[in-house]
């Protein structure tokens, strides 16, 4: 319904409006100071907590499908249990990925 969607558009405007808030800080973070280093995290924290608004408002059961993804992400691991890694340092999937089933979670 309308309601629905427009308090979606809100919440989804917080979760842009704290990752605009975490990159801005994280940007200061070559000063290698702890004040600059505690609101970095303190941004990465308040960006979390609108993802879980977002979820909460949507009934979806974000602690069990971060696990699943966290799972599914360690099945990336070749048959050694280490990473393959792309040029770039993102972590390839391997022969053994499974990808995550989160649709009893919605």
């Amino acid at each position: 319904n309308s309601q629905s969607r427009e308090k979606r558009t809100s919440q989804k405007m917080l979760v842009i409006e704290e990752f605009k808030e975490f990159l801005e800080a994280e940007d200061h973070l070559y000063r290698d100071n702890p004040t600059v280093v505690a609101e970095a995290l303190k941004e990465l924290a308040d960006l979390v907590y609108v993802c879980y608004q977002y979820a909460e408002n949507m009934n979806w059961f974000l602690d069990e499908a971060l696990h699943r993804v966290h799972e599914s992400n360690m099945s990336k691991l070749d048959e050694d249990g280490k990473p393959i890694y792309r040029e770039d340092g993102k972590v390839l999937k391997g022969p053994n990925y499974k990808p995550p089933n989160l649709t009893d979670l919605i």
